[in-house]
């Protein structure tokens, strides 16, 4: 038995192996490209609802403005590139303004879906905004950026890859 007074240093670290956790071993499940494979489907769905949420709420506008306009206006190729742009800003504000609110779409909440930061955490303010610029680049190359998840390796859409974010099960 050691003297009063003295302390007793036990060094493990020589025996132990240290842990890094910042590893990419230890990520969370949800960030690993097989959960996000798994996801393909119930994500597809999710975007498919949002956009016919989005293609409904068009539709009310345009037959408003039509109803609207004199008769003997026409739509010539002006007035279709007005509406193509209309269709475009009404889809990123209606995904913008999802993630502003509870990080998902209304079709993501159908099909229990959540985006999330890396460490599954709901997106703040920035983060959200970062999705929905993520949402315009996908969308204008003709929803080439939502295609890219299905050869992308990680499984990921460029909404995902500019945001940093993930999608998970709910």
């Amino acid at each position: 038995m050691p003297p009063k007074g003295h302390r007793t240093i036990i060094d493990i670290s020589a025996g132990q192996p240290g842990l890094d956790f910042e590893h990419s071993d230890y990520l969370a499940e949800f960030t690993l490209p097989e959960y996000q494979r798994r996801l393909l489907v119930p994500r597809t769905y999710a975007l498919l609802t949002d956009l016919g949420i989005v293609l409904g709420l068009f539709l009310i506008f345009v037959v408003v403005t039509l109803s609207e306009m004199p008769e003997t206006a026409l739509l010539d190729r002006h007035a279709l590139g007005v509406y193509g742009a209309a269709y475009l800003i009404l889809t990123v504000v209606y995904f913008a303004l999802s993630m502003l609110n509870t990080s998902q779409t209304t079709g993501m909440y159908v099909h229990h879906l959540v985006a999330v930061t890396g460490r599954g955490a709901r997106l703040s303010p920035g983060e959200a905004l970062y999705r929905a610029l993520g949402y315009a680049v996908s969308i204008v190359p003709v929803f080439l950026g939502f295609l890219w998840a299905f050869i992308d390796p990680e499984h990921l859409t460029w909404t995902d890859k500019v945001s940093g974010t993930f999608i998970k099960r709910q």
